[in-house]
């Protein structure tokens, strides 16, 4: 008996030779005949095989091929990662042309997506029953599944938490704050002193809890978090607000710490005297006089300033001018001046210094002063 799917390739090699004998009497062309021709003979060759393999038909007199056979097979159960690796994948692809984070959580889904697949495609694999092969897949997935899917649960939860709170002000994230911590007290001492409380509405409760977090932190991580202040240090103002060459407080000066720790690797330690002098100690006592100190170039070195004077100041150290080029493209030369912040009466702050160029190259050389105390001057030697 000639099966359907060997009567379809019979057709078609028929239809295929008749097709290229009407070319090659019709037309000139040697290319369309010769094509034709091999469709043909391809057509009959599967045809063949298509015939001598019975269309892969099992019959119902063989029990053998009836009970392994595919059809004979019970089929796969329903699953949706197939849908998750699609979606997945076009996650993947949309972050290849918009923002590396949704690339990268792209990459993440089809990994996972395809692990879940992989899965359950060889658990099914594992016998007839549905409920061994369940069983085989958590046994084989779960040691993994649970806790990854616990710490992407506990990420999500603490970053659009993070969301909300720098979304908030500094005032409502300490209200925020105060008034969840209540809360969570106040359902803790409920659920514990109530033991008829049903765990399908603590399960509830919990479940609108986190469903609110998550949604509070898409809303404000789409809204953006609120402006936040950077602090500004010595360092990082422009020099050209000198800032290091007044003894009026700014606000790099706020809150600066009035103390150095004691390991601290310490070059010497400057003074401010009520005589309004610099004092120059180095460590061991062994030191260049009360006028000079001498430093290392391209090493850079602690120094403690101290104040014992009767008013805030601060130590700047003057490097002469050095070369900076302007947003036009021109080259000007600026005032290179360091400096700690404003150190209160009997404080003390640590300054760091790195010179690389020597003294002796520098037309009038390094000096420490104290922006406002004429006579608090000490030459720096950089060799």
């Amino acid at each position: 008996m000639i099966t359907t799917g060997s009567k379809f390739l019979i057709g078609s090699t028929v239809l295929a030779a008749v097709c290229a004998i009407a070319y090659g009497v019709t037309q000139d062309g040697v290319m369309g005949t010769v094509g034709l021709a091999s469709a043909a003979l391809a057509l009959a060759f599967i045809a063949t095989v298509n015939l001598l393999a019975r269309d892969s038909n099992v019959f119902v007199d063989d029990e053998a091929a009836v009970k392994t056979c595919a059809a004979g097979q019970p089929a796969p159960g329903k699953s949706v990662w197939p849908f998750a690796m699609g979606l997945a994948g076009t996650v993947l692809v949309l972050g290849l042309v918009t923002y590396q984070a949704v690339f990268t959580v792209g990459l993440l889904l089809v990994l996972a997506a395809g692990g879940e697949w992989m899965f359950q495609a060889w658990a099914e694999r594992a016998s007839s029953d549905r409920a061994y092969n369940s069983a085989v897949r958590e046994r084989m997935a779960g040691p993994l599944e649970f806790p990854l899917a616990g710490a992407v649960a506990v990420g999500i939860l603490v970053y659009a938490f993070s969301r909300i709170m720098l979304w908030l002000s500094k005032t409502n994230t300490v209200i925020a704050f105060a008034v969840l911590g209540a809360l969570v007290l106040v359902f803790a001492f409920f659920f514990a002193f109530r033991t008829t409380v049903k765990k399908t509405a603590v399960a509830g409760l919990s479940a609108v809890a986190v469903v609110a977090i998550v949604a509070g932190g898409v809303a404000a991580g789409v809204d953006g978090q609120r402006e936040i202040e950077e602090h500004e240090t010595t360092a990082s103002i422009d020099h050209g607000e000198s800032i290091c060459l007044t003894p009026e407080e700014t606000h790099a000066d706020e809150n600066a710490s009035q103390t150095v720790s004691n390991s601290a690797d310490i070059a010497a330690t400057i003074t401010l005297g009520d005589d309004g002098v610099l004092h120059l100690s180095t460590p061991g006592g062994v030191g260049d006089g009360p006028t000079q100190l001498q430093l290392p170039r391209s090493n850079p070195s602690n120094i403690i300033f101290v104040n014992e004077s009767s008013e805030e100041r601060r130590l700047s150290l003057d490097l002469g001018l050095k070369e900076e080029v302007t947003e036009e493209g021109a080259t000007g030369y600026i005032e290179d001046v360091t400096c700690t912040t404003l150190v209160e009466e009997d404080g003390e702050q640590l300054l760091t210094v790195t010179v690389d160029i020597p003294s002796a190259a520098q037309e009038d050389g390094y000096r420490f002063f104290v922006p406002g105390v004429e006579t608090a001057e000490l030459v720096l030697v950089v060799l």
